[in-house]
């Protein structure tokens, strides 16, 4: 009888310590509003593609150079849960489209979904984290003086570095209004979705 009373015991503990340990795994510890921010910046390649050219046998290899140019961003942003976080990010300076360059900036509110943390539960130590993210702002051309409403999704890749620096590759998409680039009437009617608008591609390595 006691023999049967200790193994039970032993066996309602060793139960006891994996409930926790799965339960510590995806646990989620609310610390203070102050508390894990971040700050990024990055260079990136955009390719813009014009609404005005659709219809046309324009090339659409993002590399051509009158789509192509260099780009800069920064970024502020919280991490609310280990999968969940905000940002506010502009980028911009230099665009292209058509072949002429024209200076803009895009500020953002972006939705971050950390999947890594999400599915495979918290850990400071990760190297890697997948990120997929979605948000919308407002867009300005400096060289045409317009305004546009901007959307965005994309990936954010980070690898860790140390406790307080990463290494970011983001590939994304921004849309924007079809005006954006100061050609008015490049809308197309007879097609939805990415004829309509003004869009643009990037890559962004950053820290």
């Amino acid at each position: 009888f006691l023999i049967m009373l200790a193994i039970a015991g032993v066996s309602l503990t060793s139960m006891a310590q994996e409930t926790e340990t799965a339960t510590e795994k995806y646990s989620v510890a609310t610390n203070s509003f102050w508390s894990n921010w971040f700050v990024q910046g990055g260079v990136q390649w955009t390719a813009f593609y014009s609404s005005l050219e659709h219809g046309f046998d324009t090339s659409n290899n993002p590399l051509k150079s009158f789509r192509s140019n260099p780009q800069a961003s920064v970024a502020i942003g919280k991490w609310f849960t280990p999968g969940l976080g905000l940002r506010t990010k502009v980028s911009g300076i230099w665009g292209k489209a058509n072949g002429d360059s024209f200076k803009y900036w895009n500020a953002q509110e972006q939705v971050l979904f950390n999947l890594s943390n999400m599915l495979c539960g918290y850990n400071p130590n990760r190297v890697y984290s997948f990120i997929p993210f979605a948000g919308a702002g407002f867009a300005r051309s400096c060289s045409y003086d317009t305004y546009a409403m901007s959307m965005s999704v994309g990936i954010l890749n980070t690898f860790r570095v140390s406790k307080h620096v990463g290494i970011n590759l983001e590939l994304g998409w921004n849309r924007y209004e079809s005006d954006f680039d100061g050609n008015s009437k490049g809308e197309n009617f007879n097609n939805r979705g990415w004829d309509t608008h003004d869009n643009q591609l990037y890559g962004e390595l950053g820290l």
